[in-house]
């Protein structure tokens, strides 16, 4: 909280969007970059070919799991500090700027979040994988916010947030860039629309709890800011380290590997028996 993009810029990410999801989404970029797509994924003109899952339901309830610890990480970011020596005064629940919040507020913010993410990838794609991958980018764009945004406004911004998520991996996908499970454009980009619209709808509030004069304000300037520093701070050791990986030979598995599989290669072992080719199978 009494860090320099706090203090000198109004920097505000109660719920870690730049923190966590900016820097993790970046920093998987730059490794992307230097991974290269999956075998198949390209063609030769440059077009894109799917490539699904094993099992669309294990891949939904897998962001469901995901989901929901999202509503015990959020509900973390809050501290209930004790009494000060001396004093019996209970200060209730915090948030990491000082402010007062509460679990209830989080929790249905959270939730607005959640409903408005994936009603918006709805209107994009009725793909069940994006649409659950629109719900996690709706909660990450407001959790900058959490302890400011009326839900009605988390809904909204959530919302948009999942309009504009299959077109940004859209985007990615074009230029090259073969991001499996969508991690870039849901954690990087999105947790970037997250901090940049709290900056637009936040502008003037306390970004941290101080003495009367003393305590800078949220601003949209501090919140680019803020987006800038996050942003390279995920994409430029990422870069670096998969460069590193990819001169020691470490970085991506053989090509054989990749078309048999990994799990036979490299476990060993088959986790979906209907993948072994029928001349490997036993004989009945």
């Amino acid at each position: 909280a009494g860090g320099w993009l706090v203090a000198d810029w109004g920097y505000h990410d109660v719920g870690a969007a730049g923190v966590v999801h900016m820097i993790s989404g970046f920093f998987a970029l730059g490794v992307l970059i230097n991974l290269g797509p999956r075998v198949g994924r390209f063609n030769a003109d440059g077009s894109a070919n799917d490539l699904p899952g094993h099992s669309i339901p294990m891949t939904i309830a897998g962001l469901m799991i995901i989901i929901i610890g999202f509503f015990g990480f959020l509900g973390a970011c809050l501290i209930y500090p004790a009494p000060m020596a001396g004093s019996t005064a209970d200060a209730g629940w915090l948030t990491i700027y000082g402010g007062p919040a509460t679990l209830s507020s989080f929790a249905f913010n959270t939730l607005m979040a959640f409903a408005g993410g994936i009603i918006g990838a709805y209107f994009i794609t009725k793909d069940p994988f994006w649409m659950m991958s629109g719900a996690l980018a709706g909660i990450i764009s407001c959790a900058s916010g959490l302890d400011i945004y009326f839900p009605a406004l988390a809904f909204i911004v959530a919302f948009s947030a999942g309009l504009i998520l299959r077109p940004c991996a859209n985007w990615l996908e074009r230029r090259g860039i073969d991001d499996a499970v969508g991690a870039v454009t849901v954690h990087g980009t999105i947790g970037l629309y997250g901090v940049i619209m709290l900056g637009a709808f936040a502008s003037g509030f306390p970004a941290l709890q101080g003495a009367a004069g003393e305590a800078p304000t949220i601003s949209f300037s501090g919140q680019i800011v803020g987006a800038v520093v996050f942003g390279l701070l995920g994409l430029v050791p990422g870069y670096i380290s998969a460069v590193i990986l990819n001169q020691l030979g470490m970085l991506r598995t053989p090509e054989a590997a990749e078309i048999l599989g990994l799990d036979p290669t490299k476990v060993p072992a088959q986790g979906y028996p209907e993948g072994i080719p029928a001349s490997l199978q036993p004989a009945e």
